[in-house]
């Protein structure tokens, strides 16, 4: 007998998830939304693992994610960061991609809707789904009692604008290092969407906005009227997976998003569910490996700004305080990692969401191996 799994919600997290449980497995899925809540429209960038799981699950190649305004992802091109600038590339052959958030979400929504029940509700209680188990992607939680505090991670708001282009200019992401923070660029078919990420509780929303400018100017971009400010906690949940019950997307947790670890968490907690469902996994074990996995995300994302910048500003002092905080911390385990860095073989080991091949790039790309290695560990 077919198990059946609700989904709560059809953004992101809820379209990758409902995706992922009508094409792997043999489950019966249903997808509650609420039509009157609009999804979010920022472009994305994703890790490598969402081409192969679009391709595994639908099929879908290249020409489909261009249709949808999407572009390909080479690496991350990092800007005034660490010792010199650095491109964090992928190794061979691998390629990632850049994606429209509200464009996949439509572009799974029309490749699932016969194999899907999907039910335009509002849901205000679980008790009244019939399922054997419900995940809920209902975006960012009102009341915070049940999450731990991604306390290390130095910014907590953001402001985007687009830029409209005939034409990918570029096929990376862009990471610049700023005075009040750092900005991304994501290149889509039609915009480039520019991003600065900072703390309202440092700076000003006006220098955020005059400094975003800048950038843009700089690299020779026309900002269009669109623009998005938002503020936003980095969280994650204390446990996040229940007999019947299972988070994702926003609901579950929120980092921010440095090398687009939000795509390969809402793909690793769908793989736990899985396996959970599929008695391959117990509960103890799936919360245990998913409180890791937020540790060694927010350990990678702050080794950023161990780093330092060009930029000798209050934010930057306040960065590296709460940086060099996370890796005092990270205890035996990460130590034990560092020891692996001057090996010429590649690892196949993971650290968070991090191939050992990624964190090696980014640990010699900012130059950060000596601190590394002479940091006395907690």
């Amino acid at each position: 007998m077919k198990k059946k799994i609700a989904i709560i919600g059809k953004g992101t997290a809820g379209s990758l998830a409902f995706n992922h449980f009508a094409n792997f497995g043999n489950f019966e899925v249903e997808c509650y939304f609420d039509s009157s809540i609009k999804e979010q429209s920022v472009g994305e960038g994703a890790p490598l693992n969402l081409g192969r799981t679009l391709y595994e699950s639908l099929g879908l190649e290249y020409e489909d994610i261009f249709k949808i305004q999407g572009n390909y992802k080479a690496g991350i091109k990092y800007i005034n960061w660490g010792q010199s600038d650095y491109f964090h590339s992928f190794p061979m052959p691998n390629m990632s991609l850049h994606f429209s958030a509200t464009d996949l979400q439509e572009l799974l929504y029309k490749k699932n809707e016969k194999k899907i029940n999907f039910i335009d509700k509002k849901i205000t209680k679980t008790s009244d789904i019939d399922a054997d188990h419900i995940m809920l992607c209902t975006g960012r939680p009102v009341d915070f009692t049940d999450y731990n505090e991604a306390k290390y991670i130095p910014v907590n708001a953001a402001y985007v604008i687009q830029c409209y282009w005939d034409r990918p200019m570029f096929d990376y992401t862009l990471c610049i290092a700023r005075p009040y923070g750092w900005v991304f660029g994501i290149p889509l078919q039609n915009r480039v969407s520019f991003g600065y990420l900072y703390n309202h509780n440092i700076d000003d929303i006006k220098d955020i906005e005059n400094d975003l400018l800048n950038v843009i100017k700089e690299y020779g971009y026309n900002p269009s009227d669109e623009t998005n400010s938002l503020k936003f906690k980095n969280y994650y949940r204390q446990r996040n997976y229940w007999n019947h019950i299972s988070y994702n997307g926003n609901a579950s947790f929120f980092l921010e998003p440095m090398e687009a670890t939000s795509i390969a968490s809402i793909d690793h907690i769908n793989r736990q569910v899985f396996d959970i469902l599929r008695n391959r996994q117990t509960l103890t074990d799936a919360n245990a490996i998913y409180k890791q996995d937020f540790k060694r995300i927010q350990e990678v994302i702050t080794m950023h700004y161990l780093a330092g910048s060009k930029w000798k500003t209050k934010f930057w002092k306040y960065a590296g305080k709460l940086a060099t905080r996370c890796l005092e911390n990270g205890g035996e385990e990460y130590s034990n990692i560092i020891k692996l860095l001057d090996t010429k073989k590649e690892i196949d080991e993971h650290y968070g969401t991090w191939h050992m091949h990624s964190f090696r790039k980014n640990v010699f790309g900012l130059g950060i191996q000596d601190i590394l290695k002479n940091t006395t560990f907690k």
